[in-house]
């Protein structure tokens, strides 16, 4: 049974980058200090949900598809659908404060997600990170080849999530 103390109001990401939960809200501080990692978000795409990212502070290159734009607080909120190709990298010495939330708003899987990768015993580096399961998108593949291997395979060889829901006990 997880307690309310197991739910920690932030993560790392890596050095000098933490992840606040904020209700439906995920806040991303890079602080970029000179020996801090440089946020790299690879990659990915999203099956249940949209996605609006807004930076509050400094910059950030985010990648939709194939179009790159460099995001500051003037470009406003970035609309990501679903199933659209999303990357993200922060700029080495630049520190920046990125937002992201999901449409619709009540979706905890994301949350689940990022916790119980915060959670892997000795940690992880979302900058040594690579979300795509094949190099080229099949959704399909993906979606099949990830099921089996998180639902069946790693339970059988003993992996459990730490956090299977949001309600803290």
């Amino acid at each position: 049974m997880t307690s309310t103390l197991d739910y920690p109001e932030s993560i790392s990401l890596g050095k000098g980058i933490t992840m606040t939960f904020e209700g439906h809200l995920r806040r991303v501080d890079v602080r970029a200090g000179e020996d801090d990692d440089v946020l790299i978000v690879p990659s990915h795409w999203h099956q249940d949900h949209d996605e609006v990212m807004h930076v509050l502070e400094g910059k950030i290159k985010i990648t939709l598809g194939t179009q790159v734009t460099i995001c500051t607080p003037e470009t406003g909120d970035v609309f990501v659908p679903e199933e659209c190709r999303i990357a993200l990298e922060s700029f080495k010495g630049v520190p920046c404060v990125v937002t992201e939330r999901n449409e619709p708003l009540e979706f905890d899987k994301k949350e689940l997600f990022f916790r119980n990768m915060g959670a892997i015993p000795g940690g992880y580096s979302i900058t040594e990170m690579d979300f795509r399961v094949f190099l080229f998108m099949l959704a399909w593949m993906e979606k099949a080849f990830v099921t089996i291997l998180g639902g069946y395979v790693a339970p059988l060889l003993g992996y459990r999530i730490k956090y299977e829901n949001l309600k803290k006990r």
